[in-house]
C-alpha cells in the first residue's frame, strides 16, 4: 500500500517539527505533557455516510507545555494538499479543561474545539510557516507567552 499525497505531506510536517521545532522548544523549557489532544469534530468532515476523519494513521495527538494549563499541539493533518504545502502547519494553543467557563474577555481570543465524544475545550490557533525554523519557534513562543499573560491577567493561572 503506497502513501497518498496527504499522508506524505503530514509525515514531512511531522519530521520538520520533531527534528527541529520540538528540540528548540525543549531548550526553552517546553516538555511533552501527559495530556493528549482529543479528537474533535473539527478533525472530521460530515458526509452522507457520517463523520469521516481528516487525520491519518500517522497523526500524533502529543502536546507540549511549559506553563500549565496551556498546551501546544501541532496539527499536521489539516491544511491544503499542494506543492510546498508541507511548509505550513497549524499550531493550537489549548486549555484542556472540558466545558470550562472561560471569562468573557478571553472569548474570541480562544474559540471552542468541539470534541468528538461531547463537550469542548478552548483553543487559539495560528498558522505556522515552517520555511524559517528560528522564526517559527519565536512565533510559537511569542504567542504562547501572550496567551499565558492573558490567562494570568484573567486569574486562570495564579502567579
Amino acid at each position: 500500500m503506497g502513501l497518498g499525497l496527504k499522508e506524505r505531506i503530514e509525515l514531512m510536517r511531522q519530521g520538520i517539527i520533531q527534528r527541529y521545532i520540538v528540540p528548540m522548544l525543549e531548550m526553552h523549557g517546553y516538555m511533552v505533557s501527559e495530556w493528549k489532544r482529543p479528537i474533535s469534530l473539527e478533525d472530521m468532515i460530515l458526509r452522507d455516510e457520517g463523520w469521516i476523519p481528516q487525520y491519518t494513521q500517522f497523526t500524533t495527538w502529543e502536546t507540549y507545555t511549559r506553563t500549565p494549563p496551556l498546551h501546544i499541539y501541532f496539527n499536521t493533518f489539516a491544511g491544503d494538499v499542494f506543492e510546498k504545502a508541507y511548509k505550513f502547519c497549524f499550531v493550537e494553543f489549548l486549555i484542556p479543561w472540558i466545558n470550562y467557563k472561560l471569562p468573557p474577555n478571553l472569548i474570541g481570543m480562544f474559540t471552542r474545539l468541539n470534541l468528538k465524544n461531547g463537550g469542548y475545550i478552548w483553543k487559539n490557533k495560528i498558522i505556522l510557516d515552517l520555511s524559517n525554523l528560528e522564526v517559527s519557534v519565536r512565533e510559537i513562543e511569542r504567542n504562547y507567552d501572550d496567551l499565558v499573560l492573558k490567562l494570568v491577567e484573567s486569574g486562570i493561572i495564579k502567579d
